[in-house]
């Protein structure tokens, strides 16, 4: 990390002496009134330059002289463009801008596409189900823009939390660690939307989401139960899917890099017809890679055609169906040999060349806003997701073959088709009301979710096979490794076991009634109250009729926020969380290794924190602070049951307590910030398991910190050519089950070592075209971005280049 500030400092001078410039353009942009507008975007149709206005509505602009296409953008206002031209007889222009109010900019439900072009977003509707600014909502909300995604050229959801603070891998899967606790399989869900999606929950958590039809990843910072119900109290991950424009915009890239990868996107959108009350937006992407990991070659493949429709100035709709199709392998991470992290390459796989793992995921998004007066409206939201998959796979059995030697892994091969439903549908009304001097913002409303998988899947386990009449257990030397197309026709099959049978009979709903009250005390406190209740239930038959398992809970939250400057706030909150258990955990708990029924998940937050818009609201920046308490915590112990069952254990207690820092935007028109740091101190205080008292969380990092700063020269000379440089550290991380001493047996824990990944890319603009070069893990650390045990560990991409042409017309 010392390195790149230090390649940072030499670059400073750089840039300084990088700013001689030959035309000057200034004014003021206001409202139809005169009033100034602040922080209102003023940028060259390139996006080479760009400012934004000063409290009074001023602004200033250095650019070259020529000819050039303005864009003015505001978030509550019209866009408006004019051409002006900068030559020797006129090198100095004043320019003024009068804006007209946008009556669909900050619609309640996200239906309209987001115009800007920053690493920073004005809004979000994930803290408080309403567009709101970031520094108005009492907890911390990190962003990532497309066009951050686009700079790093991140494909997946992993390769995006590296941009936010106090979010790192938990595995190579969608698995993350928020906070210091888990995200991810039964820990955790991803939102689409602000609604419940199908992605890592269940089976679907191997297959990580891809970004091509992304505006924007948020992560709203603890618990978020109180408006999503059960969440994990590190925090929740929300997907904002790109909606449509009214103006036309078209962009297609080409890209080619290491591993053999190929890929193509396209943006498509714009108006359907003259009157722009028919939008539509069409997103494509497609990637082949072999990838880093041998034996893993990957293809994937989505779609993702969105419609708007606006059929009144009060009235909007938006629908989305979006189809992903993945076809390759299902990557069970890196064993660890004899005990050495490094005995092994990065590339090193268990997988067979017959192996394969084909997913597909469809689903449809439809919203609706309707507003009965300039007072009262009404929302509703629709998701219909569901995950296929196809998977023949040889994976660890999670024991060795040779212990304590630890050289030969003993091999299960699963063959299983899977079929997941999960059903969204969401209304509330939004009051907005005055009772004296307080303005209320009420939203009051109900969730309905259910999740059921296809009863008709099923799975083909052996741990045997059977070669000239003798029957031998199926194993993998580490030393002297073996990879052909196998016959899974000489595998010895087991009966179907009992935990798939509960999987595949899995019908779980939950209904969520809520109410909210954003309160506008005075011009410079406002609080927030808010209260859910959830019912949480099952259908199943369990051998004695239908017994339904009901789980409810009471969620409160409160915040409030006061402006210590007209920049800069003060917030506090608390924030509850809940995850209600599978059912068969409760009603069947010694089909999981545990005698007794298991306890649904609690937790809770305390936050407090600054949040500040600086550099003409061109940067935001947010410090806070938090304790987090988890109660009955699961705990995947690694072992399996005689049937091949998971084995759980269940924490009492585990708490964490940290502090973050994160800045995101523009301290320059063409100096681009994303950085963070994070300090997490967390501690099991109640374990099931003695040796584990006093030890930190599985996968969390002490320390966390991460850079991305992208520059663009404004010389004539070097007109159109930018640079960016990144990393990210990450310390020590504890393993989530404990690992044996090769020479003794003992068991005790591992960490994953801590690590510096620098990276680096180049820019170049001209025209409509564009060309990017991105190179990561510039100094070729070999790394592990988390992992479970030295049965499956997760290591991180070597060095690596992509190179993208780009054209918007």
């Amino acid at each position: 990390m010392l390195r790149l500030f230090l390649f940072l400092g030499l670059l400073c001078p750089l840039f300084a002496g990088a700013q001689g410039l030959s035309g000057h353009l200034d004014g003021h942009i206001t409202e139809a009134g005169g009033r100034g507008l602040e922080g209102v975007s003023i940028v060259e149709l390139s996006g080479r330059f760009s400012a934004f206005s000063e409290a009074d509505g001023h602004y200033s602009l250095d650019l070259p002289q020529g000819e050039y296409t303005l864009i003015v953008r505001s978030l509550s206002h019209e866009e408006q463009r004019r051409v002006v031209a900068l030559s020797p007889d006129s090198p100095f222009l004043t320019l003024d801008f009068v804006l007209q109010p946008s009556t669909t900019a900050l619609q309640e439900v996200e239906v309209l596409g987001r115009k800007e072009t920053s690493y920073k977003s004005d809004y979000s509707f994930v803290g408080t189900k309403t567009a709101a600014r970031l520094i108005d909502v009492p907890q911390s909300i990190s962003t990532v823009t497309k066009e951050l995604m686009e700079d790093r050229q991140a494909l997946r959801l992993t390769e995006v939390v590296k941009n936010v603070a106090g979010v790192t891998q938990y595995s190579h899967y969608d698995d993350l660690t928020i906070r210091g606790f888990r995200n991810g399989y039964e820990s955790g869900f991803r939102l689409l939307n602000g609604l419940r999606s199908g992605f890592s929950y269940g089976n679907s958590f191997t297959q990580t989401p891809l970004t091509v039809n992304l505006e924007r990843v948020e992560i709203l910072k603890g618990p978020g139960a109180a408006l999503y119900g059960d969440i994990n109290p590190g925090g929740t991950v929300n997907m904002v899917t790109k909606k449509p424009l009214d103006v036309a915009r078209q962009a297609l890239s080409f890209s080619t890099g290491s591993f053999n990868t190929l890929r193509a996107t396209a943006d498509l959108t714009g108006p359907l017809n003259d009157q722009k009350t028919l939008l539509y937006r069409f997103n494509a992407g497609f990637e082949k890679s072999n990838t880093f990991r041998a034996v893993n070659d990957t293809r994937s493949l989505m779609a993702a055609p969105t419609v708007t429709f606006l059929p009144t100035d009060k009235t909007t709709v938006n629908a989305e169906l979006v189809y992903t199709h993945i076809d390759g392998y299902l990557d069970r991470g890196l064993p660890i040999r004899g005990g050495d992290l490094y005995a092994l390459p990065q590339s090193f796989t268990l997988s067979q060349p017959s192996d394969y793992f084909r997913t597909s995921t469809y689903y449809l998004n439809a919203s609706l806003n309707h507003k009965f007066t300039n007072w009262l409206s009404f929302n509703a939201s629709y998701l219909d997701f569901t995950y296929h998959e196809d998977l023949s796979e040889h994976r660890t059995l999670n024991t060795y073959a040779d212990a304590p030697a630890n050289t030969v892994m003993n091999l299960r091969y699963f063959d299983r088709r899977a079929e997941e439903y999960t059903k969204n549908l969401a209304a509330y009304f939004v009051l907005n009301r005055s009772t004296g001097p307080v303005a209320h913002k009420v939203v009051a409303g109900v969730d309905y979710i259910r999740f059921n998988t296809d009863p008709q899947s099923t799975m083909f386990e052996a741990r045997q096979k059977v070669v000239n009449g003798v029957t031998s257990s199926l194993t993998f030397d580490l030393k002297k490794p073996l990879y052909e197309i196998q016959d899974p026709t000489k595998y010895v099959r087991r009966p179907l076991p009992q935990f798939f049978t509960d999987y595949i009979n899995s019908v779980y709903h939950t209904t969520g009634v809520y109410v909210q009250d954003q309160l506008d005390v005075t011009e410079r406190l406002g609080l927030l109250l808010g209260v859910r209740y959830e019912l949480f239930a099952d259908e199943r038959d369990y051998g004695d009729g239908k017994q339904n398992i009901r789980q409810r809970q009471l969620l409160p939250r409160a915040g409030l926020t006061y402006a210590l400057r007209d920049n800069l706030k003060y917030f506090a909150s608390y924030s509850a969380g809940f995850r209600p258990l599978k059912p068969e955990y409760i009603r069947f708990p010694e089909r999981y290794g545990r005698a007794t029924a298991f306890d649904p998940e609690t937790s809770y937050q305390l936050e407090t924190g600054l949040k500040g818009e600086f550099f003409n609201k061109g940067l935001l920046a947010t410090v806070a602070t938090y304790q987090i308490v988890k109660r009955n915590q699961l705990v995947n112990t690694g072992s399996l049951t005689p049937e091949g069952a998971p084995v759980y254990r269940q924490n009492g207690q585990a708490r964490s307590r940290g502090a973050e820092l994160e800045l995101a935007g523009n301290i320059l028109p063409n100096l681009s910030l994303n950085a963070s740091y994070a300090f997490n101190h967390s501690e099991v205080l109640e374990a099931d398991l003695a040796v584990e008292n006093g030890q930190p969380l599985a996968n969390a990092p002490r320390h966390s910190a991460g850079l991305w700063t992208k520059y663009t020269f404004l010389t004539p000379a070097l007109r159109g050519l930018g640079v960016a440089v990144g990393g990210n550290h990450v310390s020590r991380r504890r393993t989530e089950n404990q690992v044996a001493n090769t020479t003794t047996g003992e068991l005790y824990w591992a960490y994953w070592p801590a690590y510096t990944v620098l990276d680096a890319a180049l820019f170049y603009t001209t025209g409509k075209f564009n060309f990017h070069l991105n190179v990561n893990n510039v100094l070729d650390q070999y790394y592990f971005v988390g992992g479970y045990d030295f049965f499956r560990a997760s290591p991180g991409a070597p060095r690596n280049f992509l190179a993208t042409l780009g054209y918007t017309f």
